[in-house]
This record gives C-alpha cells, sequence and structure tokens, in this order.
C-alpha cells in the first residue's frame, strides 16, 4: 500500500494539529501592556506563562505518536482503548487548559497570538480524533 494510500484525512487534520500545538506552547501567549499608555512592553510564552503547558507539549507529542503509529500500520488491538479515542482526550485536557489560561490571567497581561493558535491547534486535535473514530466505524 502507498504511503498516499495510509495516511487518511483523519491523520492530517491530527497531525498538523498536534505539530502546531506542540510549537505554539513556545510562542507568546500574553503581553505585558503598561496600563493608560496601550504600550506592549514584552510577552511570555505558554511555558513561561504556566506550568501546565508542559503537559500540553507532552499531549502534543503523544498525539504525533498516535499519527505516527496508524501511519506505519502498527496493531493496537492489544490496548483496550481505542487511539481515537486518546487522541481527543489529549486534544480536549489541551483545549480545556487553554481555555482556562485565556479566562484567567492578571490584569496587566493580554492575550497575544500564540494562544489563540494554541486553541485552534487542540480543537484541531480533538477533530481529527474523532475523524479517526468515524472511520474505524
Amino acid at each position: 500500500m502507498d504511503f498516499r494510500e495510509r495516511v487518511q484525512l483523519s491523520d492530517w487534520v491530527a497531525g498538523i494539529g498536534a505539530i502546531i500545538l506542540f510549537i505554539s506552547v513556545f510562542l507568546d501567549w500574553f503581553k505585558f501592556s503598561i496600563n493608560g499608555l496601550g504600550m506592549s512592553v514584552g510577552g511570555a510564552s505558554g511555558v513561561d506563562a504556566s506550568k501546565l503547558c508542559y503537559l500540553i507539549v507532552l499531549f502534543a507529542l503523544a498525539a504525533m505518536a498516535i499519527v505516527v503509529l496508524r501511519i506505519v500500520d502498527v496493531d493496537l488491538s492489544m490496548i483496550p482503548v481505542p487511539m481515537a479515542v486518546v487522541a481527543m482526550i489529549l486534544g480536549g485536557i489541551s483545549l480545556l487548559i487553554v481555555i482556562l489560561r485565556m479566562v484567567i490571567h492578571q490584569d496587566f497581561l493580554s492575550l497575544s497570538y500564540g494562544i489563540f493558535v494554541s486553541l485552534v491547534a487542540a480543537v484541531a486535535v480533538v477533530v481529527g480524533g474523532f475523524l479517526m473514530q468515524r472511520e474505524e466505524m
């Protein structure tokens, strides 16, 4: 079987989402701004802002591993939980962490582009896991 035939749409969505999620944790999630002046003085990446982002890094790596194992066609039938469900859980917990960081932050911080990239990437991992589950049915 050719490589293009083995890689499904779900693998593309979950894999690219996981790669972007991994990278986005190191982008600026927050900007430090001086109130009243409207100036941005600096930024903080996801891992600088919260230690929970290391979980997102771990979950993104695990989601990438799931996609690679599916593409290489490794038999994972001995594992009691389907890998599609694991991918959805990993993406869902990452999404929850990102949303909590968006809601809970200090007044002197404003949201930057990296947190929105993380939000979209976590949704892509969840959608990719959902598509994997539909393909397995």
